[in-house]
């Protein structure tokens, strides 16, 4: 069998260490990168000898959409660029997996469901959290109606690397939708997934930049020295214990010319081209997103939800709590279990998961053969357009809630009566359970 033939549009981290690792290493049996595509060509020059391809380098996107025996692509360019990006791509006849969020607004998410359905090219949402092993026993135990019916669910979030949100483009709405878009469209997906067939109808948020502003500055100022721009060339960097150097950060299993090449992608070489830094100081960088904040979501048969989100914290870890009218289940990602409680007394089930390794507790290679099975035509994706739809939508409407201080309805930023949301009986957007 040929080897399926992938375009990467967009060579930052996500692209590479995320996905471009997972192609060309783990799995290079079954497919190959010929072509990355970046607006900042030094940087995707850098990406292809980090991940040690001999992958054509593209300036314009477009130049490598043109390429007819390109079959798909993967797409991570920031959040803003995803609407134009995917709808180009699926036009141009490529199948498209794409990177969380789908788009920065329910109807930019839509059109791309539009473009898909139009194509019948193949559109496979990037949600790794339903290819995390502790979700999926969730999911696992909420289809064999042991829970009942769910009536909610409670996410919670402690990131600690999610403080550098604040040194990155993440931390613009302009770029990323907001944070609620960016990073949360992760938990309310997998909101979504266990509160099935419910669909969400209002959301009420709130949120802060509570920590990483200029009072939150950890360390005395000496008279007229400012901190920053980056920690780079900040004058505090020896007693600044967020100080974030690009290539200290944990990246997987690089020998020494690879840790070279990446740290090249973010060298001054590449930032003068684009002006683009990643590490700017967390506490004086202009944002206007959150450190900390809540969500709260009512869905159309009574149940409500909660996320919730925090990047000023020593820990890393997420957790899940589930109720049911006939029990109630919980997952720890980190404490790795996931326990079952009768409602009506009886022993407690726990579970513990074999941990994966690989990034994102090895979610993120199950999530890239899966997508590579699905062009395959071996099963239908667990993720698609309209999952990636109503994420965004919850995420759009939790940033509206914290801006304007009020309760916004779903169908203030999504046409929830719109034939793109049903789900055709056969093609490449019906999706079967995983």
């Amino acid at each position: 069998m040929s080897k399926l033939r992938i375009g990467l549009i967009g060579a930052g981290a996500r692209g590479t260490v995320g996905f471009g690792r997972l192609l060309t290493r783990d799995c290079a049996d079954r497919c190959a990168l010929v072509a990355l595509a970046d607006s900042n060509a030094e940087r995707a020059r850098a990406a292809a000898r980090y991940l040690g391809v001999e992958a054509d380098v593209y300036e314009n996107y477009l130049d490598l959409l043109d390429r007819t025996d390109i079959e798909a692509v993967v797409i991570t360019t920031p959040d803003y660029l995803h609407e134009t990006h995917a709808v180009a791509a699926l036009r141009a006849g490529k199948s498209v997996l794409m990177d969380k969020p789908l788009a920065t607004t329910a109807r930019g998410a839509l059109n791309i469901v539009a473009a898909a359905r139009e194509t019948g090219r193949r559109l496979y949402m990037g949600f790794n959290l339903r290819h995390v092993i502790h979700v999926r026993k969730l999911r696992e135990l909420v289809e064999s109606g042991v829970l009942g019916e769910v009536f909610s669910v409670h996410a919670v979030e402690h990131y600690d690397g999610g403080r550098t949100y604040m040194a990155r483009w993440n931390r613009l709405k302009a770029r990323s939708g907001g944070l609620f878009v960016h990073k949360g469209c992760h938990d309310f997906d997998a909101i979504n997934w266990l509160m099935q067939p419910a669909r969400p109808v209002r959301v009420a948020c709130f949120g802060s930049v509570f920590a990483l502003n200029e009072r939150g500055i950890p360390f005395p100022l000496r008279d007229g020295v400012r901190p920053g721009p980056t920690c780079s060339s900040c004058a505090y960097v020896d007693i600044c214990r967020d100080r974030y150097f690009v290539g200290d950060e944990w990246v997987p299993d690089l020998d020494p010319q690879a840790r070279a090449a990446y740290k090249a992608m973010w060298d001054e070489r590449a930032s003068r081209i684009d002006g683009y830094h990643k590490n700017l100081c967390i506490y004086l960088s202009d944002k206007d997103t959150h450190d900390q904040g809540i969500a709260l979501v009512e869905f159309d048969n009574g149940g409500t939800a909660e996320h919730s989100e925090y990047f000023v914290t020593p820990l890393t870890n997420r957790r899940y709590l589930v109720e049911g009218t006939r029990g109630h289940a919980e997952a720890d990602l980190h404490g790795n279990f996931v326990e079952f409680v009768p409602r009506w007394g009886g022993k407690p089930t726990r579970y513990q998961p074999d941990l994966s390794r690989g990034t994102h507790l090895g979610s993120d290679l199950r999530m890239v053969v899966e997508f590579l099975d699905c062009m395959q035509g071996i099963r239908q994706p667990t993720a698609d357009g309209i999952d990636g739809v109503w994420s965004v939508a919850v995420g759009e409407a939790a940033e509206i809630s914290r801006a304007e201080r009020r309760v916004v309805e779903i169908s203030e930023v999504l046409d929830v009566r719109s034939e793109l949301l049903k789900r055709p009986e056969s093609g490449s957007e019906r999706r079967t359970a995983s």
